[in-house]
């Protein structure tokens, strides 16, 4: 329900920013998009969709400008998708959105409340994991 409620408060605010046609799905994108280029089907596997669903996204992220296309050196046929500057954009909107949400959670339960809250979900994820926190995946 807390993730629910993050999620949901970050998409109110983009939408109230301006930026209504963001999708769960554009920030898990992008903030791997950012590290390097990816191809669709690491899209796919990244938010355990199909190839076409993973297509269908891209092209939707290309069109609103926040990805671009590229051609991979070694195989003309990878294509390759990279993170534009409008795209930057949009992340860091997203994370000062995501901060003043965690900030509003402090100011009910405390900074320190919020930071044990994180290192304790993390020590039951990765005891649950095997030691790898799982791939965040939005809620469809």
């Amino acid at each position: 329900m807390g993730f629910r409620d993050i999620i949901d408060g970050l998409h109110a605010q983009l939408a109230a920013e301006g930026v209504p046609d963001a999708r769960p799905a554009y920030g898990f994108v992008l903030v791997t998009a950012r590290a390097s280029p990816i191809t669709v089907t690491d899209v796919a596997a990244l938010l355990g969709i199909t190839k076409q669903a993973a297509s269908k996204l891209v092209d939707g992220m290309v069109e609103a400008g926040y990805l671009v296309r590229r051609t991979a050196s070694a195989d003309a046929r990878s294509r390759p998708v990279g993170i534009t500057p409008d795209g930057c954009a949009f992340l860091e909107r997203a994370e000062r959105i995501y901060a003043d949400l965690e900030a509003q959670w402090a100011a009910v339960i405390g900074r320190d409340s919020v930071e044990r809250l994180r290192t304790d979900l993390t020590a039951v994820l990765l005891a649950r994991h095997g030691g790898a926190l799982p791939p965040i995946r939005p809620t469809w």
